[in-house]
């Protein structure tokens, strides 16, 4: 009489066979852990700004360096001795693990993800390209010397021009104007901080240097079109990382 294959018996579900033993431990190898799920589900320029973000801060967590001197800006070093990462590691870097850095980094995949769905994802890289490079000159000279908070601002500025007049929900059940979220979310910022101006400076920068970039690539080149009657030369294509697409067109709407 033939034989039957062994069989374990399970605690709940009875008798399996080693074939169906097989199958489930397929599924668990197929099945991505949490972690990575939330990774693949973000765009691929704002995962790889997660990623550094999380990068940075498991080396300052580490002990190996001193975030204040290896991270941070520090033009001389930058430029004299070639440690290019410090404009990277200072826009990533977001502090210790705390409350103000989660909310930051909530920021940052909420408009993030918005602003890299809008224009997509090479034009949101060139933005933020550029947003780091204004951000490491002018923090460096005016001595600031993390710049993460300044980044997702200037995100922030740059999302809030795609629809200036849209109604958002703020805090305490606030309705407030797009345009108007970065000021309001840089009030609350000086009111956790007990009134102290220092906190919003980054927060003023990322603002300046977001509108930097958003008079230059959209709002001057519409007033040459209007100036020439429709025929301006110098396309905004050739202006603007976020004009070059039609959402990226909706930024001079405001």
């Amino acid at each position: 009489r033939p034989q039957r294959p062994p069989q374990r018996l399970w605690l709940r579900g009875g008798a399996r066979d080693d074939d169906d033993d097989d199958d489930d431990n397929d599924d668990d190898e197929k099945e991505p852990g949490a972690v990575a799920a939330l990774l693949g589900d973000l765009p691929p320029c704002l995962r790889a700004h997660v990623v550094g973000v999380a990068a940075t801060t498991a080396i300052a967590l580490s002990g190996v360096v001193d975030p204040n001197t290896a991270l941070a800006l520090d033009t001389p070093r930058t430029i004299g001795k070639l440690q290019l990462w410090r404009p990277i590691t200072s826009a990533c870097f977001l502090g210790p693990p705390s409350m103000g850095s989660a909310t930051s980094l909530y920021l940052l995949v909420k408009y993030g993800r918005e602003l890299e769905t809008a224009v997509g994802t090479t034009p949101f890289a060139k933005f933020l390209i550029l947003q780091t490079v204004m951000l490491a000159l002018f923090g460096g000279a005016l001595g600031v010397p993390f710049v993460g908070n300044a980044l997702i601002t200037a995100v922030i500025y740059a999302c809030s021009r795609l629809e200036p007049f849209g109604n958002i929900q703020f805090q305490f059940g606030i309705t407030l104007k797009y345009w108007m979220l970065p000021f309001g979310l840089m009030a609350v910022e000086m009111l956790q901080q007990q009134g102290s101006v220092a906190a919003v400076v980054p927060h003023i920068l990322g603002v300046l240097c977001a509108h930097f970039h958003h008079f230059f690539a959209v709002v001057w080149p519409r007033i040459m079109l209007e100036e020439n009657g429709g025929d301006a030369p110098g396309p905004r294509s050739k202006a603007s990382p976020l004009a070059q697409t039609r959402a990226g067109r909706k930024l001079g709407s405001g």
